[in-house]
């Protein structure tokens, strides 16, 4: 296996706070370009494909991701993920950066900016991680917001994750960082990584997230 120049280095990317988050007019997150954060996966072969911007403040977490250089609609089945676009996010609020295996503080969310299931509308789950120690079932993507909008050659998907729904962010504020990672799996562009792709345990191993400096 060939690596990728984004899995040389550590990176600590910042994240901006913006206390009127989820905005009360509009509904929509409208993150400014201050909001943008760096995709390592750009410094591998071929742009990354999507450009992201992240928030947060006490009450949760807000992510806006534009999806490029699509030629068809997105579609979707959540019962046939393999022949379905959709995003998967992680998030680890106790991230040390060297346990290889989820705690209760992970939280995986399965995200199909379309799902034929439900009038082609997105959806949000929450999903189990592999070898996961311990998990907190009270825990209900329902609560999470969602919208999508196609754009020119691509779609842009925004998300708040309310801070109930993610165990342990109540002392997120406190401890200053946490892990995040998030990947684009589209049927027409292939895997988009957030930095290194399906060839490292991404999915189940916190260890290979990225860190957030709130």
């Amino acid at each position: 296996m060939i690596v990728p120049p984004s899995f040389l280095f550590q990176y600590q990317l910042s994240v901006l706070r913006i206390d009127d988050l989820p905005r009360k007019k509009g509904g929509r997150l409208q993150l400014p370009d201050a909001a943008r954060v760096f995709v390592p996966a750009t410094m591998n072969e071929g742009a990354a494909g999507f450009d992201l911007r992240l928030a947060w403040n006490p009450d949760g977490m807000g992510i806006e991701l534009i999806v490029h250089n699509k030629k068809v609609e997105i579609s979707g089945r959540r019962h046939d993920l393999k022949h379905s676009d959709h995003v998967l996010v992680f998030i680890d609020t106790r991230h040390t950066a060297n346990v290889h295996r989820a705690t209760q503080f992970c939280t995986a969310l399965q995200i199909l900016p379309s799902d034929e299931a439900a009038h082609d509308q997105p959806t949000v789950l929450l999903i189990d991680i592999a070898q996961q120690r311990g998990t907190h079932r009270e825990q209900d993507a329902n609560g999470v917001v969602i919208a999508v909008e196609s754009i020119s050659g691509g779609y842009r998907m925004e998300l708040w994750i309310p801070a109930e729904e993610l165990p342990g962010f109540a002392e997120v504020p406190e401890i200053g960082h946490l892990g995040f990672y998030i990947v684009v799996e589209d049927t027409e562009l292939g895997q988009l990584p957030l930095s290194i792709g399906g060839d490292f345990p991404i999915a189940h191993d916190p260890s290979t997230w990225l860190k957030l400096i709130l």
